[in-house]
């Protein structure tokens, strides 16, 4: 039995207290040191009506103990004064060990107090155990799946090593929440009460607790109002929780006062349910039909008969009860994923089901496998497109690789389910190469400036430098970029600076270690500048009104090397924007990125042509130094009098059309091709009818510069 402790707002100097609470019960087995911490944490609920239940983890001396405490407001104490309560439950390792998870424990214990309006008082000991409310068992995760339409989300609160740091807004209703809780920390079997908790993080602050009902900042955020939209968590917890196949049970107590013996109970120390029940039945009228047998046979006088031999009774199958059971319990989740549009859970809870369950493909095959099957492509398609298209998708490589990870799996559970090879079954693998091109780029800003490389060495072993001219529409670039910093004649700003070489663009480099950086400003120039100990800079960035270049400095005769090269030179502030400076002196060497077609869009109403949601962020990413940036169709002629923009015009393409139908000679194209193409404009597939794009610098004269980017 645990230790029972209830503190109340009662005024200062009634009872000895540092925090002033009045100490309603104690018991001598608790340290000082464990009591002062009790007291220390108040009663965080300000509120007359509902209550505050917290689960924590306290050190006193060489002992730990766990603490479930319930706060509330209720009333007038003894005093006549505002009684707010603080009841707590003191466990020892050894008592959590053979009891269900502590928020089950909290929903089920009938014993909280509501009020005292009684003097200080002992609360008398109790050696019976605590008496507990049944309860329907935690795993299969039942009550998530009626809150947010599957089990499988109740993943969201633990992951491998334990109960995850999440903070939970808009809760339902306190016994429904303690029951969700309950249900995710019943997926950590044996390490269940390692998971604490608060379910007013406002009142009682997110540290020291792993599920903070609130807000909590630093941590990763779940909305419960939307937790039936939100996609369920995939993995072998979210498995478990949906099905309840594979659980792990913890120990647990029997439910009932004066039991003296464990009984059998299940994953949440609630006597086991299901295929139990089914056995304990039988065997009942078993032992029922043989002792009637008996009393017949005993009130018969006795005569002398063969004896007969009576075949054993078949072994009672509580397996196949049990396979049974979770067979319906997956049905109707796969139901449930199927309903949100949710296919890929849906196709593998199916797929894991028929597994566990000889019987259950057979059962559910013609219901639901050919359903499964036609939406499957098309549904989850829709969806990773959405997702790719998300304005700031692009923006954060972790989204991109995860859409790359979930269609990976999409196309893993799909060819599983044998799923017809159709346009969308096309179009997911596209989604799945798409998200892992762009993940593997790194985005951010870049000036685009061509020049040469001026290097100065004085043998093998001597110091070398190399020097590029900037031009003065790129310096007025990266003077603005100096002014956004904040750096000023009484300010420096602190940076990082490294050089990369560059071979393509946003290529990521993750070799290359960043240099210490400053960024000032004075009378005739401003500086980005590495700092260096040998007091010769390795990278100098000056602009100003006499001096435009950028300059390295090399231990050795590294600078000849530089020539006919193009580097890039990246500066990262404290804040953790980049900024990215590409000197180009050899064109041919530049690789262009290809993103492919379906990184453009055309408005059908006015047949512009522009990037996709996913692609504007590297489209927009280029800043010329000079001129501007321009999107073109296949056979576009230069110089361009018309003004460069990065969205393509209907009347442009068919400009362009109408002057490759009249071309001859040398490098016209074929009839063929132009006739595909005027097709394709007919048809209003404008995408098609330019295809291949491409992306390009062009100067104020309209002549065509630096190829960026091509969509194939």
């Amino acid at each position: 039995m645990p230790l029972q402790l209830i503190f109340t707002s009662a005024p200062r100097g009634l009872v000895a207290g540092r925090s002033g609470f009045c100490t309603v019960a104690r018991h001598a087995s608790l340290s000082e040191r464990l009591t002062q911490q009790l007291e220390s944490l108040g009663t965080p609920h300000d509120t007359s009506t509902g209550e505050t239940f917290t689960f924590r983890r306290l050190e006193a001396g060489s002992q730990a103990w766990y603490v479930l405490s319930r706060f509330v407001s209720r009333g007038l104490d003894y005093s006549q004064r505002d009684n707010r309560l603080a009841h707590h439950l003191v466990f020892t390792a050894e008592e959590a060990a053979v009891l269900p998870p502590p928020a089950a424990l909290a929903l089920r214990w009938n014993g909280w107090k509501d009020e005292w309006t009684e003097e200080p008082t002992w609360l008398k000991e109790d050696s019976r155990p605590l008496a507990l409310l049944a309860h329907p068992v935690l795993t299969p995760a039942a009550g998530w799946r009626e809150f947010a339409g599957t089990g499988a989300k109740a993943a969201w609160l633990v992951n491998a090593s334990g109960a995850a740091s999440v903070s939970l807004l808009n809760p339902p209703e306190s016994a429904q929440l303690l029951r969700l809780l309950a249900e995710s920390s019943a997926l950590l079997g044996r390490a269940a009460w390692s998971a604490t908790f608060t379910t007013n993080a406002d009142k009682t602050g997110a540290d020291g607790f792993d599920w903070a009902v609130g807000l909590a900042a630093g941590r990763p955020t779940i909305d419960l109002a939307q937790a039936a939209q939100l996609a369920a968590p995939a993995g072998e917890l979210a498995r478990i929780a949906a099905t309840g196949a594979g659980a792990t049970a913890p120990a647990s107590a029997a439910a009932g006062p004066g039991a003296s013996m464990p009984r059998r109970t299940s994953a949440t120390g609630t006597p086991a349910t299901g295929s139990t029940t089914v056995t304990i039945a039988v065997v009942s009228l078993l032992v029922l039909i043989a002792a009637s047998l008996a009393f017949v046979y005993f009130r018969q006088p006795e005569k002398k008969a063969a004896e007969t031999t009576k075949p054993t009774p078949p072994p009672i199958d509580s397996t196949a009860a049990d396979e049974l059971l979770k067979a319906n319990r997956a049905i109707a989740d796969v139901d449930s994923y199927m309903a949100r549009n949710d296919f890929v859970a849906a196709g593998k809870l199916w797929l894991e089901s028929c597994k566990l369950s000889p019987t259950f493909a057979a059962r559910y095959r013609d219901q639901y496998l050919p359903r499964l099957k036609s939406k499957f492509a098309a549904t989850t398609t829709a969806s990773l497109l959405a997702r790719l298209e998300s304005p700031t998708a692009t923006a954060n490589r972790k989204d991109m690789l995860d859409i790359a990870e979930d269609a990976g799996e999409a196309l893993r559970i799909g060819a599983s389910l044998e799923v017809t090879k159709d346009a969308a079954w096309e179009e997911l693998a596209r989604i799945q190469a798409r998200a892992q091109m762009v993940g593997a780029l790194d985005v951010r800003p870049i000036i685009l400036t061509q020049g040469e490389w001026q290097t100065a060495d004085l043998g093998p072993n001597s110091p070398s430098t190399a020097e590029f001219k900037l031009s003065m529409p790129a310096a007025e670039k990266i003077g603005k970029f100096i002014d956004t910093t904040g750096a000023n004649k009484n300010t420096t700003v602190t940076a990082r600076i490294r050089l990369l070489p560059l071979e393509a663009f946003h290529a990521r480099d993750e070799k290359t270690k960043y240099q210490s950086a400053e960024i000032r400003t004075g009378s005739q120039a401003n500086w980005i500048e590495a700092t260096s100990k040998s007091g010769r800079q390795p990278i100098v960035i000056g602009v100003g009104s006499r001096l435009n270049t950028v300059t390295l400095n090399f231990p050795d005769n590294s600078a000849s090397q530089l020539r006919d090269t193009n580097q890039l030179i990246e500066i990262a502030l404290s804040d953790g924007s980049r900024q990215t400076i590409a000197l180009i002196s050899n064109v041919k060497a530049l690789r262009p990125l290809n993103l492919g077609l379906a990184a453009l869009k055309a408005d059908l109403d006015t047949g512009v042509v522009h990037a996709a949601a996913w692609a504007e962020p590297i489209v927009n990413s280029f800043i010329a130094s000079s001129g501007a940036l321009g999107l073109y169709p296949a056979g576009h002629e230069f110089p361009d009098r018309d003004l460069a923009s990065t969205r393509a015009t209907k009347s442009l393409l068919d400009t362009d059309l109408v002057r490759l139908e009249r071309k001859s000679g040398p490098g016209a194209p074929s009839y063929d091709e132009v006739k595909a193409r005027r097709n394709a404009f007919t048809a209003q597939d404008f995408v098609n009818a330019g295809a291949p794009w491409s992306l390009r610098t062009v100067s104020p004269r309209g002549e065509d510069g630096l190829l960026l980017i091509e969509f194939r």
